[in-house]
């Protein structure tokens, strides 16, 4: 076959591909969809929201349908929207890796960069973070607006700012696709109230063929009933009766990346402060570290928790390393129970770090004081790992007889991360000033 036989036969595949998504994604990207997934491909409604657990392939198939939208008419404008500019070029990346392979496709490139692509047929998709305002978005247009992760973005943003991105089209699309987090948001309205009308889709994990009852079932013992239900079965958790509210705990939330283990040698400049839970056979060593900014908010700028079994001196090494790197200007260590032995060793090297016995009293001080500096939008956190997000979320709280409050966690997960995270917040702002219930001293000295 000549070369012009061979143009020409990728010609009319490609065209004939464009009257279906399904053989769009077969015959010019070579993908091969499940049936659950090509039923969302297929589908052309107007309003869409898909609530999904985890590797059940939603970010393939928003991206595959929003290549084809693209492609299959004149002047689409396609915006893809996340949380986070990195979660929204997880989805754009993909679909460059479609367009590099895809021979009929990369013919009709025009343009772009890493954030956006334009067409021969005046058509183009651009991804875009939504911030916590909304801002990145206002002044564009959309034919499609694809929210990836839609149930992390702030409601002002998704009903004040994309929808109207859309209303001037004649003929728009928004597709809402997530994991599940917070019920008083937009996202679980479209799934959950038919009068809004939006198609539905209830994606759990079980529905990937290519996972196994088996992984699915280490996984539940793994994090716990409540967090599989949320991650894996695509539910949604009631959390009216959790201290760390899901609505503030995103609020909360920024897309930056964690700092990495330290080099040696390595110093870094500014106020850091560190929070240290023990743990090993049961529950896991966690260290969290926050950083004083200008403006004398706090950073959560590391974070990390050790495998089970993790012997101690272990956990204590690498506090010593990173105390060399970060120069603590404070710090709380719960000296509870395991923690009183490492503790011991531990201020020899680093008198800043204080020990803290974890009564009744003291735990609702160091979460309450977690709680108050939250609201007040005076911390802020990385939107992934969603490790701690989901720690705090689950972390409950019921009144005692003697008038206390009772922390717990739901069986079979874990709250390291939290506590060492509430740890290190409670040894920068100091004891709450329990009877006017505000924040106390500003830092610890």
């Amino acid at each position: 076959m000549s070369d012009e036989e061979t143009i020409e036969a990728y010609a009319n595949l490609y065209l004939e591909s464009l009257t279906d998504e399904v053989q769009f994604a077969r015959r010019i990207l070579h993908f091969q969809p499940y049936p659950y997934q090509e039923e969302l491909l297929r589908d052309r409604s107007p309003f869409i929201a898909a609530c999904c657990g985890r590797q059940v392939g939603k970010t393939t198939v928003a991206s595959i349908k929003a290549l084809h939208f693209a492609l299959a008419k004149k002047d689409m404008h396609v915006l893809i929207v996340s949380a986070g500019l990195r979660q929204s070029m997880i989805l754009f990346n993909r679909i460059l890796g479609y367009i590099e392979k895809a021979i009929p496709v990369t013919a009709l490139l025009v343009g772009g960069n890493r954030t956006e692509v334009k067409f021969a047929n005046d058509s183009g998709i651009i991804a875009l973070p939504c911030g916590r305002e909304g801002n990145t978005l206002r002044g564009h247009t959309a034919d499609m607006a694809i929210l990836d992760e839609a149930n992390f973005m702030p409601r002002t943003v998704i009903d004040s700012v994309i929808r109207p991105t859309t209303i001037t089209r004649s003929d728009p699309r928004i597709i809402m696709l997530s994991t599940p987090w917070m019920k008083d948001h937009p996202f679980y309205e479209a799934v959950t109230k038919p009068e809004l009308g939006f198609r539905t889709y209830n994606w759990p994990t079980s529905v990937n063929p290519q996972i196994t009852k088996e992984a699915l079932e280490l996984e539940r013992k793994t994090i716990g009933e409540p967090n599989f239900n949320r991650e894996y079965n695509a539910q949604f958790i009631d959390d009216q009766f959790n201290y760390f509210p899901s609505k503030l705990v995103l609020t909360c939330t920024d897309d930056y990346p964690l700092n990495p283990e330290p080099n040696a040698g390595q110093n870094l400049k500014g106020e850091f402060y560190v929070g240290i839970d023990f743990g090993k056979h049961r529950d896991h060593s966690a260290i969290a570290i926050i950083q004083e900014q200008p403006d004398h908010s706090l950073r959560l700028v590391y974070l990390r928790e050790f495998p089970l079994e993790t012997p101690y001196t272990a956990v204590i090494g690498t506090i010593r390393r990173l105390n060399e790197t970060y120069e603590f200007r404070g710090g709380q260590l719960d000296q509870t129970g395991v923690g009183e032995a490492p503790y011991e060793e531990i201020k020899q090297f680093a008198p800043v770090i204080k020990g803290v016995t974890l009564t009744p009293r003291t735990k609702e001080d160091v979460l309450g004081n977690l709680l108050l500096t939250m609201e007040h939008k005076d911390v802020t956190i990385p939107k992934q790992p969603r490790t701690l997000l989901t720690q705090l979320t689950q972390q409950r709280c019921e009144p005692t007889q003697s008038g206390n409050l009772r922390f717990s966690h739901p069986q079979g997960t874990h709250d390291d991360l939290a506590w060492a995270f509430a740890l290190a917040v409670h040894s920068y702002r100091g004891p709450l000033d329990w009877m006017g219930m505000g924040l106390g001293v500003h830092r610890q000295d």
